[in-house]
């Protein structure tokens, strides 16, 4: 066996883009997980990540109680996390062709990693475990990202169906959240959380200058084939031009800034446009 590889960590915010970078680098060879659900996130690691949010009583939408963590129950979740790497559950993650050969995912010798948006607030926690890992930080305009937000959880919350466990669930009075997301409702909502995320990933950058990679999501639908090379060979992946290319030919550029076909999104933006998180994102200046 060689030397482990220190894996690849890909963050940002939800609805930025994360998705699509992480399917392209997955076709270019970066293993990113057996079981993964409909937005490509390994379903291993959500679901830590998601144990971690619930002892730092976060939610999706709100998240920065995860900055509140004090230092002993940081060492107990890191503790967790060390203990759920090398159990039975990595099957999830490894699948049945790596589940026998590596008895802990730290173990793992060649290109991987995974995607979930609330790594950008556990980020510091697998640090810990991984301190040469390196971070993908993909970012999108904020009212791009708050409306396909707010659509995507109007579909979940309109589908809601309690099913036998839950109903059994509430008949024990064991309380079971409706929705998580469901507080954001509007653009103003979508950009306080998007602002939330955005400025965490900043410092996230800064802990992991020489480490981490950004990617603004219009500038990569405009010119994909530069970041996609960039991006494996940030990953080390071995890939050849013609797969750079191959991989790049599906994006679609007319997706950048969709907000400005919306008139209130629109309206919104003017008010916003000056902030200075905005401007430093060179968001400031949409025409």
């Amino acid at each position: 066996m060689s030397q482990p590889q220190q894996p690849i960590i890909i963050l940002g915010m939800h609805r930025s883009g994360t998705t699509m970078v992480t399917q392209m680098l997955e076709e270019l060879g970066l293993f990113v997980g057996d079981k993964k659900d409909d937005n490509h996130e390994s379903l291993f690691f959500y679901k830590i990540n998601k144990w971690a949010f619930r002892v730092g009583t976060s939610k999706v939408d709100m998240p920065t109680n995860m900055l509140l963590m004090t230092e002993g129950c940081k060492q107990e979740v890191v503790g967790g996390f060390r203990y759920y790497l090398s159990s039975r559950k990595r099957k999830e993650f490894l699948g049945g062709k790596y589940f026998n050969k590596y008895k802990s995912i730290e173990q793992l010798d060649f290109p991987w990693g995974w995607k979930e948006p609330q790594n950008t607030f556990t980020i510091d926690l697998w640090k810990e475990i991984f301190p040469q890992a390196k971070v993908i930080h993909i970012y999108r305009h904020p009212l791009d990202t708050a409306v396909s937000f707010i659509k995507r959880d109007a579909i979940k919350r309109n589908r809601f169906k309690l099913t036998w466990k839950k109903r059994l669930k509430l008949f024990f009075m064991v309380a079971y959240k409706y929705h998580q997301n469901f507080t954001i409702t509007n653009l103003e909502q979508g950009y306080r959380v998007w602002t939330a995320y955005v400025e965490k990933a900043l410092h996230v950058e800064e802990a992991f200058k020489g480490r981490c990679i950004s990617i603004q999501y219009e500038a990569f639908l405009a010119s994909p084939e530069p970041y996609l090379k960039a991006l494996a060979d940030f990953c080390q992946l071995n890939v050849s031009e013609t797969q750079i290319k191959q991989t790049a030919s599906g994006i679609q550029e007319s997706r950048r800034y969709a907000f400005l076909n919306d008139d209130a999104c629109k309206k919104y933006y003017e008010q916003i446009k000056k902030d200075p998180l905005l401007v430093q994102l060179g968001y400031n200046e949409i025409v």
